[in-house]
């Protein structure tokens, strides 16, 4: 290569087509009944199991019965979310999470990608491990720092690019990011990708209720968000309803621009 030959820059047109443009396509896969067994579930607990059956009803109202997807949580662990920690509520929304995850999950993992100023190591949560998985494998009270969601972002961004399933993606934080301009990037990016995003705040989140309202522009909207003020108060109905809003709607759209097949 010449020491004058550069790469052109993009029009406007090619920018405007790469984000309008799958850049990963996978095969969806519905089946028969929940990804996990029931029994398999009730041996673990009837609450979970209580839990497990109100999300079935959920998917099957909304047609999604049967639905296989890769279950993904970000977990904040800023400093704000501590009383969330000390009080039980973020152990809550694991076991709820987990509980839906066993309805589409076939391998019935969750990985849990906790972050705050740094991203920590991302923890498996699954049957035999979910109970006070959260004080025992993620809370850090003497090491919790800020919100800075971008680099949980693209692990998961990295996960999409090899993918063979749908990821269905929860983010459960109690603050807008404080790395706005980046996270807003890289949301654009994953609509781009089999990626469904999922924002459980525990708080009104100004931000996250733009996003919300499809501020961010790109291929398809893939993301919704949900104010889950009182976790533990909230009937497990309700909340498997708040989990399903608006994925069936994703996976018509994601059919139609290429991203499943």
């Amino acid at each position: 290569m010449g020491i004058f030959t550069r790469t052109p820059s993009q029009t406007t047109a090619q920018v405007a087509n790469d984000i309008n443009a799958a850049a990963r396509t996978v095969t969806l896969v519905k089946g028969s009944g929940p990804a996990v067994s029931r029994t398999r579930v009730e041996s673990a607990g009837v609450d979970l199991a209580k839990k497990f059956d109100k999300a079935g009803i959920s998917l099957s109202k909304a047609g999604l019965d049967g639905i296989r997807a890769e279950a993904v949580m970000i977990l904040d662990h800023s400093g704000s979310m501590g009383p969330g920690y000390r009080g039980g509520m973020v152990q809550t929304l694991v076991d709820r999470a987990l509980a839906f995850a066993l309805q589409i999950d076939v391998d019935g993992k969750i990985p849990v990608i906790p972050f705050d100023s740094k991203v920590w190591p991302t923890v498996e949560v699954d049957l035999n491990n979910f109970r006070d998985v959260v004080n025992r494998s993620i809370f850090r009270p003497q090491q919790m720092g800020g919100t800075y969601l971008a680099r949980a972002l693209q692990v998961v961004l990295d996960m999409a690019k090899t993918t063979t399933a749908p990821i269905y993606l929860m983010i459960v934080t109690d603050d807008d990011p404080s790395d706005r301009d980046q996270v807003t990037h890289l949301l654009q990016e994953l609509k781009r990708y089999p990626v469904f995003v999922k924002v459980l705040t525990l708080v009104p989140a100004p931000y996250w209720d733009r996003m919300d309202d499809l501020e961010v522009p790109g291929l398809i909207d893939n993301l919704d968000a949900k104010q889950i003020l009182d976790p533990a108060g909230i009937t497990d109905l309700a909340f498997a309803d708040a989990m399903v809003d608006e994925w069936h709607t994703w996976v018509h759209d994601a059919n139609a621009a290429g991203i499943l097949v």
